[in-house]
């Protein structure tokens, strides 16, 4: 990275970020082609789904961690989605956003590993992205029926319901979360 950039190590973080000019996507491609754990690509019926989720992650904490100012401003912040992984899944079913078929339910109750990229998997990471969307909406849609504007995105939401997935374990954990062995999650 820094012969490629000719950077030193301590402008590579800040020049990665002037480098998006402001835009999410601009960063996020910069990253996964760059560094290869980030590609977290499946196929899925003949398409290749990207979920990128160590590649969100990092964008979202720059957002996150310098307030959305300066090198965390992004124009366009709202074009990542959640992070899909193991634990939100469990989340967006106990609060009746998501439903399993007995088949799936089987599977995690028996704890049966699905192996990365498996129709199942992207199943499940893809329909916990759509479950946030709604999720974002209906908040959304509270808060203009309320009369009040607030600034809500797909991170915030996944923060919450992760953090409430880790607080209520006990409520979560009556159904196990999918197993997948995999790098990106």
């Amino acid at each position: 990275m820094l012969e490629k950039f000719c950077w030193s190590d301590t402008l590579v973080r800040f020049r990665l970020c002037d480098a998006s000019w402001k835009d999410v996507e601009n960063l996020m491609n910069i990253i996964v082609d760059n560094f290869e754990s980030y590609r977290d690509m499946s196929q899925y019926k003949d398409k290749t789904v990207s979920f990128l989720k160590r590649a969100q992650i990092l964008v979202s904490d720059i957002w996150t961690c310098l307030d959305g100012k300066g090198l965390g401003e992004f124009h366009n912040i709202q074009n990542i989605t959640m992070f899909a992984d193991y634990r939100v899944p469990q989340s967006l079913i106990a609060f009746n956003v998501l439903q399993y078929s007995d088949e799936l339910k089987n599977v995690l109750k028996t704890r049966t590993p699905i192996m990365p990229g498996d129709e199942l998997e992207s199943e499940i990471r893809g329909m916990s992205i759509y479950g946030c969307d709604m999720v974002l909406e209906k908040v959304e849609e509270m808060a203009l029926e309320g009369g009040r504007q607030i600034e809500v995105n797909a991170i915030l939401v996944d923060y919450f319901l992760w953090e409430w997935a880790r607080d209520n374990r006990s409520l979560v954990d009556e159904l196990p979360f999918h197993r997948c062995r995999t790098i990106y999650y």
